[in-house]
Order: C-alpha cells, then structure tokens, then sequence
C-alpha cells in the first residue's frame, strides 16, 4: 500500500534534520505527558551509536511491527513517537514500552497524541523548571 508523506513532515525535515529540540514537552494541565530528547534525523550516518538514531534505519528495522508506522523522535526512556500512516492524515502517537498492551498482545502501549504533525509541534512547550 502506497502512502503519500504529509506536508507537515517534509515542511518539517526541511527546516530541521531532527536533534534536541528546544521546545521539548506536552503538558496537560500542567501535567507533564511527554518529554521528547530526540527528533530522528532523516538521513544519518548508520555507524557507531547512530546506527538506531535515524528514520531511514528505524523504518527497515520495522521497530514497531506496523509498516505504516513512522518513527520520527523519542523520549529520555526510550519510548518512540511515531506517525500512523492507517489514517488518511496521519496521526502522532507514542508508544510506551514499559507499559505492554497484554490485550493487543503488543510489547507497548499506544498513545495518540494528535492529529497531525502541525498540531503536535503547536502542543510543544520548553519544559518547565520546577
């Protein structure tokens, strides 16, 4: 099944080639829900500590079991963000592997976190001290 990459993505990649971003964190309510440390970069180097630290690498390892899932950043535990391509637009969801979904029988929870890549880069905030 062919997938058109959204405009939101390659808008995305232009402007950044992934890293650390400033804008780091969704809060609800002044609860924080996600803390991202790493955006992939789409094109790296596949050597030494890069080798799982690009999206090209992370799509052939199919690291989440789903072709039309993208993975694009993560956060300081390890859990990935990702976008579903099962939607017309695709989504930005996460997914936690410390929590196991025993009913989907999936080594990870999955989160939806917005509906599209706009709408998540306007929900990042830059974390707040305490």
């Amino acid at each position: 099944m062919e997938k058109k990459l959204p405009d939101s993505y390659i808008e995305f990649y232009k402007f950044s080639n992934g890293g650390a971003p400033e804008e780091n964190t969704i809060y609800d309510e002044d609860e924080e829900v996600f803390n991202i440390s790493f955006l992939y970069p789409l094109l790296g180097k596949e050597t030494g500590s890069s080798i799982s630290e690009n999206v090209l690498f992370m799509i052939k390892q199919n690291v989440l079991g789903d072709k039309l899932y993208i993975p694009f950043g993560k956060d300081r535990s390890g859990n990935i963000l990702y976008l579903d391509f099962n939607f017309k637009e695709p989504t930005v969801c996460a997914c936690f592997f410390d929590e196991p979904d025993e009913e989907a029988e999936l080594p990870y929870t999955h989160i939806d976190i917005a509906d599209n890549l706009f709408e998540f880069l306007e929900m990042l905030e830059e974390y707040r001290e305490e």
